[in-house]
């Protein structure tokens, strides 16, 4: 059984400058990043989702959540169409082009995958010798990225990344360990047969990156971006959502089971 959701919506002046009850923030979610955040049956889903919408709230911000691919919500960000976009690391590149805040939405592990016919060891030499398919626009590490040696394939989402390694028309992908763990129970026949992890390529802590271009707007969200996620951790709502997450996708993936899907104690009452 998944542990009750809870919520402290405390409210604050300092809030009130940039968090009242007319603004509403629009924030860009990205929507091929399931069960992080993207579109499940056509809904706006997933556990940093949950995240972001229970620490806005606990900040006493509104926010309204724009679906879309990641490369055109860093782009809109980039050039001040959006105030903000999730999920980011904040990598030295990203570091220049956005405003972050302090506390991660959450530390996620990329892994390297490959057909499940293959049986020897990953070496180092592998990156240089083998096709990687990658979602384009996404950042792994910059020894990875901007390494031009290493042969890659950019395609839109994890689930083509994954089935064309299954279909051996790429030797490796690189996904985020639960992406992959979804994809492979929820899309059986269109990644057949599933590629199993040989490598470990890094772990990051993700964030919403804020436009520069809204500089002032972008630090005083930012700041309140932290508050609600320091509270959130503190009051166990975090903990809980990360539960639901955790359960369902062990046991509710496979199944027609509904995934989670945090509200304010507002809206649930």
């Amino acid at each position: 059984m998944a542990a009750p959701f809870l919520s402290v919506i405390p409210v604050t002046a300092e809030t009130r400058l940039i968090c009242d009850a007319r603004t509403v923030h629009e924030i860009g979610a990205e929507d091929g990043f399931f069960p992080y955040t993207g579109i499940f049956e056509g809904e706006l889903r997933g556990f940093s989702l949950d995240v972001v919408a229970a620490a806005f709230d606990a900040a006493g911000c509104k926010v309204r959540f724009k679906a879309m691919p990641y490369a055109r919500c860093l782009r809109d960000v980039e050039r001040g169409r959006l105030l903000g976009c999730f999920n980011t690391t904040n990598s030295d590149v990203n570091q220049q082009k956005f405003v972050f805040h302090e506390e991660p939405l959450f530390r996620g592990k990329i892994l390297i995958y490959a057909h499940p016919e293959r049986h020897q060891a990953f070496t180092e030499d592998d990156f240089l010798t083998g096709v990687f398919s990658v979602v384009r626009g996404y950042t792994y590490t910059d020894s990875f990225d901007l390494n031009a040696a290493i042969g890659k394939i950019a395609v839109e989402s994890d689930l083509q990344t994954l089935a064309l390694v299954a279909r051996k028309r790429a030797d490796f992908a690189v996904v985020y360990e639960k992406v992959a763990q979804f994809q492979i129970v929820r899309n059986k026949l269109r990644i057949d047969p599933a590629p199993v992890p040989v490598h470990s390529l890094t772990e990051f802590d993700l964030f919403i990156s804020f436009s520069r271009a809204q500089f002032a707007q972008s630090k005083a969200l930012a700041r309140e971006l932290d508050r609600g996620l320091k509270e959130i951790r503190a009051n166990g709502t975090y903990a809980a959502i990360e539960i639901s997450w955790d359960e369902w996708l062990e046991h509710g993936a496979a199944s027609q089971e509904s995934p989670p899907h945090w509200q304010p104690l507002s809206v649930r009452e």
